[in-house]
């Protein structure tokens, strides 16, 4: 029996966050090294202390992937029994599984629009057709936000689709990085919800030795224009980097070092990702390592 996660995303985030310093989301690539691993790497994970979940959809064309997400990408779109349905259907045995956590999606848009699209399709079919289609599976699925990093937040495809994650329950997760000028930062700022995704450093995914000294400044200014919790990734290496900015950031986000433990030790990585992530997690509530 499934049981779905009620509340909305910024709703939990600060439920959680009134219990510790800062949450933690780590990212895995769903397939990789095979759909039924997924499973039991993000169940391993959720017990191990992650408070949100955030699963990739392979994409043959991720932009703002460094190689270790791409790689991870590559391996799963390799397998024989792949497809978005596919994808759809792990995410929702995760959900069920652990019903508790909600989940979050890093998709490119071309699979949420065309992944479900029916071989049969006349020449008309239409975008909201395809994000429709898949919302609705999303949702099943316990999905609550959606991030999209080759969305613009004022492309029209993204107005459309802010008008549509509403009546499932979710949110359009938007992005901002250090090169986000005041302007278009405000802009931001007023549409998001959910969380504001902190990009903290220019270029792609992938692992870093340091952040950036302004980091903290940085979040609180969108925290305050914003007024919703702001997550940061893209850079974070090791624990004691979550340590040090715990509490300067509501939400700390890893998705290569896990994806780099897959890579070495396939079918055998839950332990190992388990272990990464009890660290992490205590780094991030209660700023130890």
């Amino acid at each position: 029996m499934t049981s779905a996660t009620h509340e909305k995303l910024d709703v939990y985030l600060r439920e959680r966050l009134k219990s510790r310093k800062s949450v933690y989301m780590p990212y895995i690539t769903l397939g990789d090294p095979d759909f039924a691993h997924s499973v039991e790497f993000a169940i391993s994970m959720i017990d191990a202390g992650a408070d949100i979940l955030e699963l990739g959809i392979p994409f043959s064309d991720p932009t703002a992937d460094g190689p270790v997400i791409q790689a991870a990408m590559v391996r799963a779109m390799g397998q024989a029994d792949f497809s978005l349905s596919r994808v759809l259907e792990t995410a929702q045995a995760i959900h069920e599984a652990r019903p508790e956590v909600p989940l979050v999606f890093l998709s490119y848009f071309n699979p949420i629009v065309n992944g479900l699209r029916p071989a049969d399709s006349k020449p008309g079919y239409r975008a909201d057709e395809g994000l429709i289609a898949f919302l609705e599976r999303a949702r099943r699925a316990g999905v609550r936000g959606l991030v999209i990093p080759d969305l613009p937040f004022d492309a029209p495809e993204s107005e459309l689709l802010r008008e549509l994650v509403g009546k499932y329950d979710m949110h359009q997760i938007l992005m901002v990085a250090p090169n986000t000028g005041e302007e278009r930062l405000r802009a931001i700022a007023t549409a998001a919800s959910g969380f504001v995704y902190y990009v903290t450093s220019l270029g792609v995914t992938g692992l870093r030795s340091s952040l950036p000294p302004d980091l903290a400044a940085r979040i609180d200014r969108v925290r305050q224009l914003s007024g919703l919790p702001v997550m940061a990734g893209f850079g974070f290496s090791e624990p004691a980097q979550a340590a040090g900015l715990a509490g300067a950031l509501d939400g700390i986000i890893v998705g290569s070092l896990n994806q780099r433990t897959i890579a070495e030790q396939g079918t055998r990585a839950g332990p190992a990702l388990a272990k990464l992530t009890a660290a992490f997690a205590a780094a991030s509530h209660d700023g130890r390592t």
